[in-house]
């Protein structure tokens, strides 16, 4: 039997057993239910059912979502031909719906349809759009392999979406993500150039990639400076076109060149060089193209630039007057917290003074389900550093706990340089080790190996 025809045969054989009659069920359904006795129609040239309808209708039946999808795929062909806005709105509620076996046999289907690639695009972007990223993922993975060898617009914006999806805590995940779509980030269209930049950099920087991550940086400073002066430009000549659009203010792409180029400076001991690139972002007030959003990111850079200038001069050893005063910026700025006790513990470590009321004054950092890449950096090697500082005071027990508890945030997100550090700090205490502590450490490297295996 026809799938258009089996599908109102089940339908009407539905309202039979619920004991309905089409009126009541118009009633039931409203506006969006539309003329039943049209669309059941089974002689004649058949009235195509929408998506709401059949949604609607189900639900009126008191029948489960999506019930009737496997007879609907039809439905998106009238006369043979592909009907775009059904196929579009039936693969969305497939997907929303995680029907994936249906959306793999439309997209069989579709395959040598001239709209095909557009279509899945279109679909992805939607979904993508829409907060529905994982869903949004297997249409961008069948745009890249239709369109692999053509280099469109599409291709690259399709492995930009997915590199975006793809970051999260696992740090071996994090550098695949990075090594699969640095070669699409010139491709991408304009509007999207700064933003992957910025992802990109700040994904390198938490990875410890120094020089990929002072790459990215200098192309996201120099992108963002022709960005500007093309806008500085329009603006003058009263330019009627409009402004790029990008996630966020110009001047947030141009400060954080500096800033994430400052803060890898740093990482490697560069201390001197990281002073200038402070300077780059301590003061945009210059910046002419502000809006108030961007006013508010001009403080921010301000602010960042202080407190980045305190553990710069703590890290050095020249000027520990300043602890002070970084202490009660902490205070003031509660956000800056982990990082700040961060850069505080590793200078206390580096010349040897006591922070105990620092961190008795301040809460240890918690993630609390932070996927920001950066900051689940900062968490795990406050600890490394904090159980350094322990051992370094002879309270063994607290520091192995801290060496301990960083270990088992090192192991599940491979972390390996960090594991590594951690293993060897454990083993070099072990005589000073609880025998719990023994125990945990002998789980956690059983743990290594399951995790290896995975």
């Amino acid at each position: 039997m026809d799938s258009r025809i089996a599908l109102r045969v089940e339908l009407e054989n539905a309202i039979s057993e619920a004991g309905c009659t089409l009126s009541k069920l118009q009633q039931i359904g409203g506006s969006h239910i539309g003329n039943l006795s049209d669309i059941l129609r089974r002689e004649g040239r058949l009235r195509p059912i929408t998506m709401k309808q059949l949604d609607t209708l189900t639900e009126a039946l008191d029948l489960p979502e999506g019930h009737y999808y496997d007879l609907y795929l039809a439905e998106c062909f009238f006369n043979n031909r592909l009907a775009v806005p059904r196929m579009k709105s039936f693969l969305i509620r497939c997907s929303e719906l995680g029907k994936t076996d249906l959306i793999m046999k439309a997209i069989h289907i579709l395959v040598e349809h001239p709209k095909y690639i557009e279509l899945l695009f279109s679909v992805a972007e939607e979904l993508y759009l829409n907060g529905l990223v994982e869903e949004s993922l297997l249409f961008y993975e069948e745009v890249i392999e239709e369109e692999k060898l053509n280099h469109s617009d599409r291709l690259a914006i399709s492995h930009y979406r997915i590199f975006r999806a793809s970051i999260g805590a696992n740090a071996e995940e994090n550098y695949k993500a990075v090594i699969r779509f640095e070669d699409f980030r010139k491709k991408l269209p304009e509007a999207f150039q700064l933003d992957a930049l910025l992802q990109l950099t700040n994904v390198c920087l938490s990875l410890g990639k120094w020089n990929l991550t002072e790459q990215f940086a200098d192309e996201l400073r120099i992108l963002a400076t022709i960005r500007y002066q093309e806008e500085l430009l329009m603006k003058k000549n009263n330019s009627e076109s409009e402004p790029l659009k990008t996630e966020r203010p110009l001047v947030v792409y141009y400060g954080q060149s500096y800033l994430i180029k400052s803060i890898a400076l740093f990482k490697q001991g560069h201390y001197e060089k990281t002073k200038q690139y402070i300077e780059g972002y301590e003061d945009l007030s210059w910046f002419e193209i502000l809006d108030e959003q961007g006013k508010k990111e001009v403080d921010n850079f301000r602010l960042w630039a202080r407190a980045n200038k305190y553990g710069t001069k703590l890290l050095l050893g020249d000027d520990l007057s300043v602890l002070d005063e970084y202490v009660n910026y902490l205070a003031e700025h509660p956000n800056d917290i982990p990082e700040g006790l961060l850069l505080i513990t590793k200078a206390a470590n580096a010349h040897g003074f006591s922070i105990d009321h620092i961190l008795e004054q301040f809460p240890e950092p918690s993630l609390e389900n932070d996927v920001n890449v950066v900051r689940i950096e900062y968490h795990i090697e406050f600890y490394y550093q904090k159980g350094i500082y322990e051992l370094n005071q002879q309270r063994f027990t607290t520091g192995l706990e801290s060496i301990l508890h960083c270990l088992s945030l090192s192991i599940p997100t491979k972390r390996h340089s960090i594991s590594i550090l951690c293993a060897a700090q454990f083993e070099q205490y072990q005589n000073n080790a609880s025998d719990p502590q023994r125990e945990k450490f002998g789980n956690l490297m059983k743990e290594v190996l399951e995790v290896e295996k995975i």
